[in-house]
């Protein structure tokens, strides 16, 4: 007894039973092992869909680790050539503002090295992030010592990483601008779970302090504008606290939130 294995637009085979004895099937048994058949054929195709998935998928992943790699070359090619500009420039506000401008870059191109170097691709250890990002900025300054304490494990989805990552990056750059004018500079950067999975960030200094007419939400200079927005995309709440000596910021983000629209 013989029935078609049918597959997806050409059949995959034929199904056949033996027997011994003469007449020992009747049409009963062919509806049976007909059935049989579809339902092998099915699994079959369903086995072959998957296979197929999984090299897509594997493929997929691939691409998006090269596109993350290039990616990465080409803004750290932009972040060194910003930073040899501003080590020739002879303007300390213009080398001040290209260093700036290296360093958010750079803080975008180390997620991005961080996506291509791990099988995640929509989130990051935020912990391992930041530090990482602090040591780029460390490394271009290097008459500052920015000290971190980051815990490990906060995994936080990539677009809110870069964020938090660039928002801090002005904090301690505002810092080292400001805080310490004409001296050595200490930032101190921690990051920890609070209550509620909620992300507490600080960055803190021991310099010169805030005017006392220093307002966040009314702050003009480029530096400030970004920590507010990034503040408001992040759905967080940024305090600071006049320390003697130096400042602190306070930013508590939630675990997950949607930016605003």
């Amino acid at each position: 007894m013989n029935v078609i294995l049918e597959g997806d637009g050409s059949p995959f085979g034929v199904l056949e039973v033996d027997s011994r004895s003469e007449g020992e099937f009747r049409q009963s048994d062919i509806v049976f092992l007909q059935g049989v058949a579809n339902i092998l054929g099915m699994a079959i195709e369903r086995q072959r869909m998957e296979a197929n998935l999984r090299d897509a998928l594997d493929r997929q992943r691939l691409l998006h680790r090269e596109a993350n790699h290039r990616v990465n070359n080409s803004l750290q090619i932009v972040a060194a050539m910003l930073h040899l500009q501003s080590s020739s420039a002879e303007n300390p506000d213009l080398r001040h503002e290209l260093r700036e401008a290296g360093s958010r870059i750079a803080a975008v191109a180390r997620a991005h090295q961080k996506l291509y170097s791990t099988n995640r691709i929509d989130s990051l250890d935020l912990g391992v992030y930041l530090t990482d990002v602090c040591k780029d900025l460390n490394a271009s300054i290097p008459d500052c010592e920015i000290n971190v304490s980051a815990e490990d494990g906060i995994i936080t989805a990539t677009d809110r990483a870069v964020a938090v990552a660039l928002l801090v990056n002005e904090l301690v750059s505002n810092a080292i601008k400001h805080a310490y004018p004409g001296a050595q500079c200490r930032i101190w950067v921690t990051l920890s779970c609070g209550a509620d999975a909620t992300s507490l960030i600080t960055v803190r200094d021991e310099g010169v302090g805030l005017p006392s007419d220093f307002d966040l939400k009314t702050g003009r200079r480029l530096g400030m504008r970004l920590v507010s927005a990034f503040t408001k995309q992040l759905r967080g709440d940024l305090q600071i606290v006049r320390r003697n000596p130096g400042t602190e910021f306070v930013l508590a983000i939630p675990a997950t939130a949607s930016a605003p629209r």
